[in-house]
């Protein structure tokens, strides 16, 4: 094996965020990157030619290691004796054969132990997270109905007191109720997204209906609001309820952040570049602060004092579920830009 004439080895072994060390059947090295050389405390030039198997035993591998049968075709992946002081080891050793067969040396690859057991603490907590989260979904099913009972009870006996001095007590306790039972199906959607029950829908008229359904809104807060789309839109694969779903939180969080006498515009068009169909809700709000931006679809992370955080993720979960995406942006004057991205349907 000669390193020198393929650079491009080198370069690649380079760029390996590992310890990477390929020798030949003498154990002669050939090539080893900087991240090797470093944990061994060598210099990556002068290695070059070095036999390694002398410069691990001096660093108190020992002799009877199993890494030092890679070139009888033994090849070990597991703990090795510290190199340094600084942390344990691991490595994994292969055996580079010819296109005979035959044995041209070997390859050692070498990570820091601490890192792994890391990794695998990081599993564990995932694994204890996911079992959490099966329970909470279980609890939240099991609150709910009685909540449902609840509700009915408040609404029956809202319509007996219509007019009478307990009406508004009642109607703060089912305001109250809803926004429970809203929080919940946000929880519930989180531990377990629904699949999306696609069916060839028309945009436009998706808009149409989610738009008239908002305008009141809009219009009691005193905002301007304005929609529209081209005709000759394609149509998508999309499941309707869930996109109304998408398309109402977007729409909701406009009508919170825009001041009365404010803009608020919903607009669709068709990109043909990526063969896609965008739609934006642009508001003249107060934007994101840049340090929220980033994490503005990170759950339980909400800018509004009472937010629960997750309206904006479980958007997101929905489009990426559509294979689409969805974007937040700060407006060059003032407010913020949402879009949505759908792929159109492939006619293939």
């Amino acid at each position: 094996m000669n390193a020198n004439k393929d650079p491009t080895l080198n370069q690649v072994v380079e760029a390996i965020p590992l310890g990477v060390v390929v020798f030949n059947r003498s154990w002669k090295i050939v090539v080893v990157n900087s991240f090797f050389a470093e944990i061994l405390g060598i210099n990556t030039q002068l290695a070059r030619d070095c036999d390694l198997k002398e410069i691990l035993l001096s660093k108190g591998v020992s002799h009877k290691h199993p890494l030092f049968q890679t070139l009888s075709g033994y090849e070990y992946t597991g703990p090795v004796s510290p190199l340094t002081d600084s942390y344990p080891s691991y490595i994994s050793t292969h055996l580079l054969r010819g296109e005979a067969g035959e044995c041209l040396g070997g390859l050692l690859v070498l990570w820091n132990a601490e890192r792994q057991q890391e990794l695998e603490q990081v599993v564990i907590k995932a694994e204890k997270l996911a079992i959490m989260g099966q329970l909470a979904a279980f609890t939240l099913h099991e609150v709910r109905n009685p909540l449902t009972t609840l509700k009915l009870s408040l609404q029956l006996l809202h319509k007996e007191l219509k007019e009478s001095k307990h009406e508004k007590s009642i109607k703060r306790m089912l305001e109250s109720l809803d926004r429970a039972n809203n929080l919940i199906d946000n929880y519930l959607r989180l531990a377990k997204p629904g699949i999306p029950k696609r069916q060839i829908c028309k945009i436009g008229e998706l808009i149409e209906r989610i738009a008239s359904f908002y305008a009141a809104e809009f219009s009691s807060r005193g905002i301007s609001f304005t929609y529209s789309y081209s005709p000759s839109l394609p149509a998508l694969s999309l499941d309707g309820d869930q996109f109304q779903q998408v398309l109402a939180n977007i729409l909701l969080n406009a009508a919170e952040a825009t001041p009365s006498g404010g803009r608020v515009s919903l607009s669709a068009e068709y990109d043909q570049g990526t063969e896609s169909v965008r739609i934006s809700v642009k508001d003249t709000g107060p934007g994101i602060a840049e340090d929220v931006l980033p994490h503005i679809f990170e759950p339980f992370y909400s800018s509004k004092e009472k937010g629960t955080g997750l309206g904006l993720y479980v958007c997101r979960e929905i489009i990426h579920n559509h294979g689409g995406d969805i974007q937040l942006a700060n407006n060059p004057d003032r407010g913020c830009t949402v879009t949505i991205i759908l792929p159109k349907i492939d006619s293939g």
